[in-house]
């Protein structure tokens, strides 16, 4: 098995989530209201929350997950024990938190460092090689062309960005 198979799923539901929720919001809070002061507030609240939704979202549905096995019988079916099918709830919660929590910090960092306009583009450029990064990871795992799934995961977070972006300029709220 390869090195994070077994977590995969919790990797990238909290790296990419958070990744893309945070650039979509800093762009967004950026372009909206012209303050770095506002964009850190915002990234930060939004990444905290966000990495820990995630990990308690992982823990109840693996939680869920187990029980449902367990109610339907399905724990005696079969040779394998259940506690070898089904994740450790408190595990996919730690990774998933971990994986989010981190992804946050990409997008989030240039803001700390550099003017507005610089720290945007910054984001954004750190944003997608890391995003291209995972969907290549993931790729590398699941045995499929990297640049499919790096182009996929960027794809979807441009998306995001692109959207967030809109919006930022629909209701800006400052005039420089």
């Amino acid at each position: 098995m390869h090195p994070g198979a077994q977590d995969l799923r919790e990797i990238i539901l909290g790296a990419q989530d958070n990744l893309i929720n945070v650039l979509a919001t800093v762009l967004g809070v950026a372009i909206g209201s012209g303050r770095v002061e506002m964009v850190a507030l915002a990234g930060l609240a939004s990444g905290v929350a966000e990495a820990i939704s995630m990990g308690g979202v992982l823990y109840t549905s693996t939680c869920a997950e187990r029980d449902l096995h367990l109610s339907s019988g399905a724990a005696d079916g079969g040779n394998i024990p259940i506690h070898l099918r089904i994740k450790n709830p408190l595990r996919a919660a730690i990774v998933t938190f971990i994986a989010a929590f981190v992804a946050a910090l990409i997008p989030l960092a240039p803001f700390a460092f550099l003017g507005l306009g610089w720290a945007m583009v910054v984001s954004a450029l750190l944003s997608i090689a890391a995003l291209f990064a995972l969907g290549g990871w993931k790729a590398r795992v699941t045995r499929r062309p990297w640049w499919i799934d790096g182009l996929t995961f960027v794809a979807i977070g441009g998306l995001a960005a692109i959207a967030s972006a809109i919006i930022g300029v629909l209701l800006k709220t400052h005039t420089g």
